[in-house]
């Protein structure tokens, strides 16, 4: 029996737009300072990690008119990427580190107990090591000194944010990400050590809801932070390639817009680069997938890839988006009436995926070469008083990408120079 017909409309008593709901582990409370959040995974369970963060009061806050990035803090974003997370927020004045008679209130031990807790914790499934995540500048130094103690507690790698690299060895593998330029790379390698610069910027850099954050470093960062704590806790991996091919799935072929939303984060975004079209955030995004792209791309959309390459957190497409125009599309050409032109359109698509879920997604292509298989863009423009061919092709573009044979590079170069010459003819010739 055949399937029946993906729906052509949104329709919200749908049994397809039913949809599990997101992800969730209620954290608890281990004591003044420190909160065990479970992993925010479909999957539920992965490594522990503790992060050691300084008191809110240390770090200037955005300003009151400044929106608020996407980007969740670390406690929430450490456990949407599979871990079980411990954090530990430091109050003013900084504890006391180390000593014989260290209380209660010494980090270490904070960190011991916290790793305590996640060994007996359900959710954590890797139960002999964890790493250290430290945020606060200031002890880092002083934690690096205790690396002995921090090893028999179980920590078998440290991340770290600071202006400058740590010169304190240890033999637990370390990952410094500073903001200013490392000095000597061969010391890098004689000290255990992995350090990656961030010039132009403070250690306060990765907190979302800091004066200081940077989008740029704290995507890098992160990236790099979620290598290293794969490599040595030994997880959590997630197959990247299903995770997106389930997400193109319901929204392309079985177009369900609560089920394509159920594959990504609590505050996923989608910016298509060209039309600046998508949706920043859970609600506009749904609101996007349900009115101006689920259900309004013609019915013969499809999509063939090209290439793929898959990262440690990132999936990069190469594709062909194929359609009839028969319908508006909003997203690709928003206001353009109906051409019935066929349309075959390079584009590449950036998928960032967090955990088990997609966090965003970046999607280019070539305008132009879209607006000349509608036949909306000409082919030459008055300009100085003459004509100029305008450098962009059609469909040649799709045909060329799928296949070096099927096409002829350099053509515009090639008709470019004929065109001068011929210029150069004539206006001897008129001498």
């Amino acid at each position: 029996m055949a399937a029946p017909p993906p729906p052509t409309t949104y329709d919200p008593a749908s049994p397809s737009e039913s949809a599990p709901p997101l992800p969730s582990a209620p954290s608890s409370v281990l004591g003044p300072s420190s909160v065990l959040q479970p992993p925010l995974s479909r999957r539920g369970s992965g490594p522990g990690i503790v992060l050691v963060l300084p008191s809110s009061r240390t770090i200037p806050p955005l300003g009151p008119d400044a929106e608020k990035p996407l980007d969740p803090e670390p406690l929430l974003k450490w456990a949407e990427e599979g871990f079980a997370v411990v954090a530990i927020t430091l109050p003013e004045p900084e504890m006391e580190l180390t000593g014989d008679d260290a209380s209660a209130s010494d980090v270490v031990n904070l960190i011991r107990d916290a790793v305590d807790a996640l060994r007996k914790h359900e959710s954590v499934d890797t139960k002999d090591k964890f790493a250290l995540v430290i945020y606060e500048e200031a002890v880092v130094s002083e934690l690096l000194l205790d690396a002995d103690r921090l090893q028999q507690h179980g920590i078998a790698g440290i991340v770290t944010f600071s202006h400058a690299a740590p010169e304190i060895t240890t033999s637990i593998p370390l990952l410094a990400h500073t903001s200013t330029a490392r000095a000597n790379s061969s010391d890098v390698q004689k000290s255990n050590a992995t350090v990656h610069s961030y010039p132009e910027t403070t250690p306060h850099f990765i907190f979302p809801s800091a004066a200081a954050y940077n989008n740029a470093a704290a995507t890098l960062s992160h990236t790099r932070s979620l290598v290293f704590l794969r490599k040595h806790l030994g997880g959590p991996n997630f197959d990247l390639e299903a995770i997106w091919e389930e997400h193109c799935y319901w929204e392309f072929e079985a177009r369900s817009v609560a089920k394509t939303m159920a594959t990504m984060v609590a505050e996923p975004y989608v910016n298509h680069i060209p039309t600046m079209t998508g949706g920043i955030g859970r609600e506009k995004l749904t609101a996007f997938y349900r009115d101006h792209f689920i259900f309004c791309n013609p019915p013969d959309t499809h999509l063939k890839t090209v290439s793929r390459t898959i990262g440690p957190d990132r999936i990069i497409d190469e594709f062909i988006f194929c359609c009839t125009h028969t319908r508006q599309i909003p997203f690709l050409v928003p206001g353009i009436p109906v051409t019935n032109k066929p349309l075959a359109i390079p584009m590449v698509g950036v998928i960032n995926i967090r955990g088990d879920r997609l966090y965003h997604e970046h999607i280019w292509w070539d305008q132009g070469t879209v607006l000349r298989q509608l036949g909306i863009l000409p082919t030459h423009l008055p300009y100085e008083g003459g004509l100029v061919k305008l450098p962009v092709a059609g469909v040649e573009t799709a045909r060329l990408l799928l296949d070096e044979r099927d096409g002829t590079s350099n053509e515009m170069i090639e008709e470019a120079a004929v065109t001068v010459n011929n210029s150069k003819d004539e206006n001897e010739s008129g001498k």
